[in-house]
């Protein structure tokens, strides 16, 4: 499998987008991404507008951009293009993967999450009133333009957010995670995650090995990002944090509180005290959506060294037993 990511400038991104100017050009964008984009694009009647994107990531208005570009004369032959965060690139992918039987798509992830994640892999989704990423598929983008002068105007949130996801990836690359506690510029680590999920995905597209060690931090991270509804990055941190405080890994908690204070992330907003209202059970409850769960059994991914992860079976009722008799989910 080839390597779909391209690293460049805003120009010559514009100018790579200026080739489809006069012809019918297809596309998903967050509204938070509008300034960023040409104005023809702005203005072009193909553009399928996403005003909250994590909320919209629904079955209803998935099938809303069905309809949408089934009337604007979308055809086999069209490449539909994503421009926004990784719930954008994700909404985006399962419309392509599905319209028609499957057109071509490119992602363009204005967010460093998605840079570094969510629009790297092929997995694309909707979620689902049950969880996150419930309907949805494998379907690899033609191309990813990672363009890092996006960046510049970034959200503190979203700084934080990506951060939170990077901090996964130190754990799983020995090279990444010297770059971290080294101080390396943002950019720098973001491109080496990038490329470091790119090659994983290369080697196991559909999930049957070594990427399941992408999982790392989402076990939990996911059911915190739904109970406290905070952004995916930041659940992902927590995530790992509880992970291995629950499960006695010290030396992997040690190396996080590393990596957060080499991030210069705030490490109070990872505490579960941080938050005022926090509800266990919804919490450990919404492990049985775990996408990685084998009937009643979750997998969870551990670190043993750094650049070194492993897959621990636990039954479903022991984990959470486990999370209820740990001190700081109890209210």
């Amino acid at each position: 499998m080839k390597s779909n990511l391209t690293y460049l400038k805003k120009l010559e991104l514009f100018k790579e987008l200026d080739n489809f100017k006069d012809g019918q050009f297809f596309a998903i964008v967050d509204v938070k991404a509008k300034n960023h984009l040409p104005q023809w694009i702005q203005f072009s009647p193909h553009v399928f507008w996403l005003k909250n994107p994590e909320e919209e990531k629904n079955l209803e208005t998935y099938g809303q951009a069905l309809e949408f570009f089934l009337r604007q004369g979308i055809s086999r032959g069209s490449t539909l293009y994503a421009f926004g965060g990784g719930a954008t690139t994700d909404f985006a992918g399962y419309v392509a993967a599905t319209i028609l039987r499957g057109i071509k798509w490119v992602a363009v992830p204005t967010t460093l999450l998605a840079m570094i994640d969510g629009s790297i892999g092929g997995k694309v989704a909707v979620n689902m009133p049950q969880g996150k990423n419930l309907v949805g598929s494998f379907h690899m983008p033609e191309k990813v333009f990672i363009c890092g002068d996006f960046l510049t105007s970034l959200p503190e949130k979203e700084w934080m957010s990506g951060k939170g996801e990077v901090l996964k990836y130190g754990f799983l690359s020995e090279e990444i995670h010297k770059l971290i506690v080294s101080k390396t510029s943002i950019e720098d680590i973001a491109m080496a995650c990038a490329n470091f999920k790119n090659i994983v995905v290369e080697r196991d597209f559909k999930e049957n090995g070594e990427r399941i060690y992408l999982n790392l931090g989402h076990t939990l991270g996911h059911a915190f990002e739904y109970t406290l509804k905070i952004p995916h990055g930041h659940a992902v941190a927590m995530g790992l944090k509880y992970m291995f405080k629950i499960m006695g890994l010290h030396e992997a908690h040690s190396q996080w509180e590393v990596m957060v204070k080499a991030l210069a992330l705030p490490a109070e907003k990872f505490e579960i005290s941080y938050f005022s209202k926090f509800d266990i059970n919804t919490f450990s409850d919404y492990l049985e959506q775990d996408k990685k769960k084998l009937d009643s059994r979750l997998r969870l991914v551990l670190v043993k060294n750094i650049g070194i992860c492993y897959v621990e079976e636990v039954a479903l009722k022991d984990f959470k037993a486990k999370i209820h008799a740990y001190g700081e989910f109890k209210s």
